[in-house]
């Protein structure tokens, strides 16, 4: 029965450095895009930015930031949706997509110069984060108590992404389901059980184990 726990424990621990060295890829992939997009971004700004430059790298650059504009505002999440009021105006916009709207404005730029700005600072302080994620999921690999936790709660919210890779599900309630308090207070609950049950098995032996486990449920 040792030997079971033991190989559980290892499973537990494997499963939470997949978990762990999958979620660090995403997140740099993710990373490596905003690094591209704003880089480009910048280059169009400096180059041709109400410079009226008609040329075949600019279209290319232009299209570039059009067509991965969705993306780039996506990962920026709740930092890219502002309260926008336009110069002059007497109304304002709540969750304004800046990055979208503001790219779109390149070739026609109506706007003030600090719009351009905005997007420009809000990449950075996304990537900053980003790095601040991969910095933390470093420390969190090293870490055998959060990969136990990761690999429990993988059991856990599996009928959860069950539901979301077979689409019955989105992502975002997918997602909203699986960091519910309630399946963190869960997985938890199973790991701190285990953890316990486990050091009594090896200390004890797992028939000396049983026999108190029978005597204290009947």
């Amino acid at each position: 029965m040792v030997f079971w726990i033991i190989g559980g424990v290892i499973a537990l621990l494997l499963i939470g450095f997949v978990k762990e060295l999958l979620s660090a890829l995403k997140f740099r992939k993710d990373l490596d895009f905003l690094h591209d997009y704003n880089e480009k971004y910048v280059r169009y700004l400096n180059s041709y930015l109400r410079k009226r430059i008609n040329s075949e790298e600019e279209n290319k650059l232009y299209g570039e930031l059009i067509s991965k504009s969705p993306k780039a505002q996506r990962l920026l999440g709740g930092d890219g949706l502002i309260s926008y009021k336009p110069a002059g105006a007497s109304y304002m916009y709540n969750n304004y997509q800046i990055l979208l709207n503001t790219v779109q404005s390149l070739r026609n730029p109506s706007l003030m110069s600090e719009e351009f700005s905005w997007v420009n600072n809000l990449l950075i302080m996304k990537m900053a984060t980003y790095n601040d994620i991969m910095d933390e999921i470093r420390s969190d690999i090293k870490n055998p108590f959060v990969l136990l936790r990761e690999g429990v709660q993988f059991f856990v919210t599996l009928p959860i992404m069950l539901l979301y890779w077979t689409g019955i599900t989105n992502y975002t309630t997918s997602y909203k389901w699986s960091n519910n308090i309630v399946v963190k207070l869960l997985s938890f609950g199973i790991l701190l059980l285990g953890l316990i049950s486990s050091i009594i098995t090896v200390v004890l032996g797992w028939e000396q184990f049983k026999g108190y486990l029978f005597k204290w449920l009947l």
